[in-house]
């Protein structure tokens, strides 16, 4: 698997190879100043030469603010690099989820890509912006430290073979332990996630149902399971620092030990047993970045994984260039189309032959399950056939762009959704350039003038987060006027009018009859009345049509539809009303 997180961090590689180097200089002179310290007390301090002294020590106050600078600087570049990469990378994961179809969204999860969007970016952030830091100085000063060790004293330096393979396999075992406890950690906080957003969103039907003691316990039962195993790894990675810092301890006691014996023997000097301390204090300092490196490391690549498998989803729908427009009078046609979600049987639909005409009003009508949703769906291309073609004007869909099919198309959900904003720019999302007329013409025509002209601030009036300070209804008006705006040939309308009340449904129908010469109108409904004035009617029946007509011919072809009149007492009064007028 390529991995695309690396193409987000190149446009700031510049300034992270100018962090890294600063931080490097920055630890080059932490190594120098522990030689002139040993200077100062073997050559100032023991002859007693004050001179000497201030000399070196204004030498080394030198030395120190050029450190200071650099770092200064380090980090000016570092979180430059580190925060744009982020930027950089969540917009291009964002980008992605907006370009998959809903087969990618359903198997992804929302609260999956939620956290990978968030939490898992912001890991591979901080990694970044340490590795500039705090690693990368880590790893130049314990080298250099090394290095110096052997430099002052060879011989006292050998204590050092043992002591840093030793906690280098320990940081490599505990790492290695690690990787998969992050992995299912991070699985166990996407169903948190997951509970947590459901209760929110869905809190109205918890507290209508008095769920609450039973959504309480599955949030416990869920976050305890996510705690535990945070406990477990977070257990198993702070269990390894005692071990190295005993280790190095032991080191310090041991070079104490044979440095003293060797300084009485006049083998050595003070000042360089002061300077071994300094620099085995600094490998210390090293092995705890370096462990800090392999925990940061444990956890961004769990993440690093969760957020390439975004990057790198292909989208199944391709984005062909179109062809030329046919003269067709057939606005969408379905050819002998099969459906499944798992893109083999069972079929949701089956075997789906049907002609729609331009500027035909149709409506389509069936039980729970029947298909009617999926249907309607595989015209914008949101699902891409099992088999079979769906032609829009004369052309596959599938040789349109995406862009320009979907434009051709306005649908209002089956379930009304606004944005956080006022009512006006949410109607804009159908045309943005609409004027203020444009508008107050959709929203007249969407019967959702006499709710919004008595709000205060009218189409300024601002939409709460999921439209919550609104109704059923009154989200399903101003969701229609946002489609009605759209300058698009085929209208649907998913079961959108459920929340209306008849008189306000019957205004409604009358205006999108206005519009029949112009666009061609697909209604999904349960309620025959909404439907029987349709030019034709499509019935749906476990994901086959089993019939097709008008209101009239089907009470007379149709069992499924006849039955379906019966139950919402139509036929009986149509019965009866004809018995009147003989």
């Amino acid at each position: 698997m390529k991995n695309r997180i690396f193409e987000s961090l190149k446009p700031f590689l510049g300034k992270a190879i100018s962090a890294v180097t600063l931080k490097s200089a920055e630890s080059v002179i932490d190594l120098i100043l522990p030689l002139i310290m040993a200077d100062i007390i073997d050559k100032g301090v023991m002859k007693q030469d004050i001179d000497y002294v201030i000399s070196r020590g204004l030498f080394m106050l030198i030395v120190a603010t050029v450190g200071y600078i650099s770092a200064i600087i380090c980090n000016y570049y570092s979180v430059q690099a580190s925060q744009g990469f982020g930027k950089d990378l969540r917009e291009k994961i964002f980008i992605k989820i907006q370009s998959f179809d809903f087969h990618q969204l359903n198997r992804f999860t929302q609260a999956s890509l939620i956290t990978r969007l968030t939490q898992d970016v912001s890991q591979i952030v901080m990694t970044t912006y340490m590795c500039m830091r705090m690693i990368i100085k880590g790893i130049v000063t314990g080298i250099g430290a090394i290095i110096m060790s052997f430099i002052i004293n060879p011989s006292l330096s050998t204590t050092l073979l043992v002591i840093v393979p030793t906690a280098i396999y320990l940081t490599y075992f505990y790492m290695k332990k690690s990787i998969p406890l992050y992995s299912e950690l991070q699985k166990r906080l996407d169903r948190l996630t997951q509970i947590i957003r459901e209760n929110l969103v869905g809190i109205r039907v918890i507290k209508a149902l008095v769920r609450e003691s039973v959504e309480k316990e599955k949030f416990q039962d869920r976050n305890t399971s996510f705690a535990e195993k945070n406990v477990e790894s977070q257990n198993l990675i702070d269990s390894r620092s005692p071990f190295i810092a005993m280790l190095l301890n032991l080191g310090v006691c041991a070079i104490l030990w044979f440095g003293g014996k060797k300084v009485s023997l006049g083998k050595m000097k003070v000042g360089e047993i002061v300077a071994f301390v300094n620099y085995i204090s600094m490998i210390l300092f090293s092995l705890n970045a370096l462990s800090f490196l392999f925990t940061l490391f444990s956890k961004t690549v769990v993440s690093s994984k969760r957020v390439n498998e975004v990057l790198e989803e292909s989208v199944d729908i391709p984005k062909d260039m179109p062809q030329e427009s046919i003269d067709s009078d057939i606005a969408i046609q379905f050819k002998n189309v099969y459906f499944s979600y798992e893109k083999t049987p069972p079929w949701v639909l089956e075997n789906i032959d049907l002609e729609i005409k331009k500027g035909e009003n149709v409506a389509i009508i069936g039980g729970v399950g029947a298909g009617k949703t999926t249907l309607i769906s595989l015209i914008p291309r949101f699902y891409d056939v099992s088999k079979g073609e769906i032609l829009v004007n004369g052309i596959d869909v599938k040789n349109y762009t995406l862009k320009t099919l979907r434009k051709k198309i306005g649908i209002v959900m089956q379930k009304s959704f606004l944005f956080s904003q006022n009512i006006e720019e949410n109607i804009r999302w159908g045309k943005p350039q609409a004027d203020e007329n444009e508008i107050k013409a959709a929203i007249k025509a969407a019967q959702a003038d006499e709710f919004i002209s008595t709000l205060p601030q009218g189409h300024k009036t601002m939409v709460s987060k999921g439209g919550m300070n609104f109704s059923g209804g009154q989200k399903q008006r101003v969701s229609i006027a946002r489609t009605l705006i759209k300058e698009c040939e085929i209208l649907i309308f998913d079961d959108s009018f459920s929340a209306l009340d008849f008189i306000t449904e019957s205004k409604l129908k009358k205006e999108i009859l206005n519009l029949k010469k112009e666009k061609t109108v697909i209604t999904i409904s349960q309620r025959i009345s909404s439907i029987k004035k349709a030019d034709k009617i499509v019935v749906l029946d476990n994901g086959k049509i089993v019939g097709i007509g008008t209101h009239n011919e089907l009470l007379k072809s149709s069992d499924i539809y006849k039955e379906i009149c019966q139950s919402q007492e139509i036929c009986s009064r149509e019965d009866e009303i004809d018995e009147s007028k003989k």
